[in-house]
């Protein structure tokens, strides 16, 4: 499983999240991660975990299976410029501009970045 990391000055919010994204796809709320259910893959989104045992909530994980789904997700939470995106194979964009990224290259490969 590969991770998309969204880095913002301000706390995300899963539920917001969930707001953005289950009228487009089947989500499920647990008590720390929000599941995502693409056609035929998952995209868990969560906090990750501090030092101190309470999570950071100014950082999502997107975990990932189908790099197809984690892009339209991404395009639907991730186009704000104060957010920082990393797709974990060498880009790390604003978030608008990673967005316009993904919708001008609709076939970018980012494991070749």
């Amino acid at each position: 499983m590969d991770t998309v990391t969204i880095t913002s000055r301000r706390n995300l919010s899963l539920n917001a999240l969930k707001r953005l994204i289950g009228s487009r796809w089947p989500t499920k709320v647990g008590r720390d991660r929000l599941a995502v259910e693409g056609s035929s893959s998952c995209v868990y989104i969560y906090h990750p975990s501090l030092d101190n045992r309470s999570i950071d909530r100014k950082r999502l994980y997107l975990d990932y299976h189908s790099v197809k789904l984690v892009k339209e997700i991404v395009q639907i939470i991730g186009d704000d410029p104060d957010f920082l995106i990393d797709n974990d194979f060498g880009t790390a964009l604003h978030g608008d501009q990673f967005v316009a990224r993904l919708r001008l290259g609709k076939g970018w490969d980012w494991t070749n970045s």
